[in-house]
């Protein structure tokens, strides 16, 4: 009995002291848990409406760990650690990483449920859970630094706009709506309509007459239709003269008609080139086999068709005592140097053919050497390389080889032009590689690979869908029946991938 006064008696004075003081108060008194507390409510477990410090409760939309300024939904300014939204179901209701200005603003705060809303401020670690995540629109999961956007349409909820966020942006479900957010968004956001001031288009929205826009992603290039008397082609054979070639050379020799026949049938006005990968001498570098210019083109395959194709096969066996340092872009790029002007004509398609067992050793990038080429001519679609190389890598004859393709591989990349193996069957490669470039001939090739859905092709100034286009030749080819008139204007706009 005495302990049980004693007890109580401390108990009493130790309320009398602490209600005493200013820092001490009736709950921190009864957080004793060998204590009832008489003053408490039993309905608010342990929450009370501004967000509660243990979170139980979501109170007046506070937050996991409570926020002053809780608002509603999340609020304009939110908490530090983020909310938990009073629906969870709505990504516009701060989410459940929220940011550390939390919550945003809608473009249409009349609707608060719109979960295609991505507002205008963000939080700097911001974005939200989407309750529709194939939805490119639907906030996603990530946001931005900055957040928000900037839309091009304000009005419009769904409109990702064109500055976004810098690590934001989202996979639209229609790549060619310039406000659809954009495949990695980025630090200018997705993607951007090129056309500006137009009249109307295929569709009968916009189009004609089009004005590029300023973004440098935008492209655009004009042809002129001409007629197919006045088609050219230059070709430039570069061939690798090193020990291990002479089968290469006789297969090459022996298949050349599977090549070269459709040019001589559809009287394509072509002339031909050979030179070598040898540049070890200033003599070598990039020199023009004798002969090869003067024999090799359409008025001598015209004139004496079978002589023609017997001096294709004398011409191109050009030796195997050149360098082994093989070096057929440096070879390609001096020849351009010696030759721009008296034989590659500005008005042709230029293909450069590579004929190689080994990895190219030239010693600048390959774009380097691209770039020059292209540098030929107004449009730099007219520029191919086509490469055959050892793609299966089975040239290891030993000391001083250098197996790959690679750098050849890269070249015809930038240029949308055919790798084949050397290793394969020649006169099925030259036919496929002979059948490429005569249909570029009726098509326009393409200085850039366009994104996916952005491309837009005008004749005259008004818009039309009739063309394919082939993404491997990176040409448009216009449909039968819609192939415009000599001297047509050709005008395409698109993206820059």
């Amino acid at each position: 009995m005495k302990t049980r006064v004693t007890t109580f008696t401390n108990m009493f004075l130790s309320l009398t002291f602490c209600l005493g003081l200013a820092s001490c108060n009736k709950d921190d008194f009864y957080e004793k848990e060998f204590l009832d507390n008489p003053f408490q409510d039993p309905t608010t477990n342990e929450s009370v409406d501004n967000g509660g410090h243990d979170g139980d409760l979501p109170g007046t939309d506070g937050g996991t760990q409570g926020g002053v300024d809780s608002g509603v939904d999340g609020g304009t300014t939110g908490g530090t650690t983020g909310s938990s939204p009073s629906e969870p179901t709505d990504p516009d209701d701060g989410g459940s990483a929220g940011g550390s200005t939390g919550g945003s603003t809608p473009t249409d705060p009349t609707n608060p449920t719109d979960p295609d809303d991505g507002g205008t401020t963000g939080g700097s670690t911001g974005g939200s859970t989407p309750t529709d995540p194939t939805d490119p629109n639907d906030g996603g999961t990530t946001g931005g630094s900055t957040g928000g956007s900037t839309p091009t349409d304000p009005t419009d909820p769904d409109d990702g706009g064109t500055t976004g966020g810098s690590t934001g942006g989202s996979s639209p479900t229609d790549p060619t709506d310039p406000d659809d957010g954009g495949t990695n968004g980025g630090s200018t956001g997705g993607y951007v309509d090129c056309n500006q001031g137009h009249g109307n288009d295929a569709d009968g929205v916009d189009g004609s007459n089009p004005t590029i826009a300023t973004d440098p992603r935008c492209k655009k290039e004009t042809f002129s239709q001409s007629s197919s008397e006045s088609k050219k082609l230059d070709i430039v054979w570069v061939i690798d003269n090193s020990g291990s070639m002479r089968d290469e050379q006789d297969a090459l020799g022996d298949n050349f008609s599977a090549f070269i026949q459709d040019f001589i049938s559809r009287d394509i006005d072509f002339r031909m080139a050979i030179t070598t990968t040898d540049t070890s001498s200033n003599y070598e570098r990039g020199r023009m086999v004798t002969g090869s210019a003067e024999k090799l083109n359409f008025a001598a395959a015209q004139n004496n068709p079978v002589k023609f194709m017997e001096d294709f096969k004398k011409l191109v066996q050009v030796g195997t005592s050149g360098s082994g340092y093989e070096k057929g872009l440096e070879a390609a790029d001096e020849f351009r140097k010696r030759y721009s002007s008296s034989f590659i004509r500005k008005d042709a398609y230029l293909a450069v053919v590579i004929l190689s067992d080994e990895e190219d050793q030239s010693p600048k990038s390959v774009a380097t050497y691209t770039n020059e080429l292209k540098k030929l001519k107004d449009e730099e679609g007219l520029v191919k390389v086509y490469s055959i190389v050892d793609v299966g890598l089975t040239n290891n004859q030993g000391y001083g080889v250098s197996t790959g393709y690679k750098r050849y591989a890269d070249a015809s990349k930038n240029t949308a032009g055919i790798v084949a193996n050397i290793r394969d069957d020649f006169h099925k490669s030259l036919t496929d590689m002979g059948g490429t470039i005569i249909n570029l001939l009726d098509s326009f090739a393409l200085a850039n690979d366009p994104v996916s859905g952005t491309l837009k092709v005008y004749v005259d100034g008004v818009a039309t869908n009739n063309f394919s286009f082939d993404e491997a030749s990176r040409s448009i080819k216009f449909d039968v029946g819609h192939i415009p008139s000599v001297g047509a204007e050709i005008t395409v706009t698109y993206v820059k991938q």
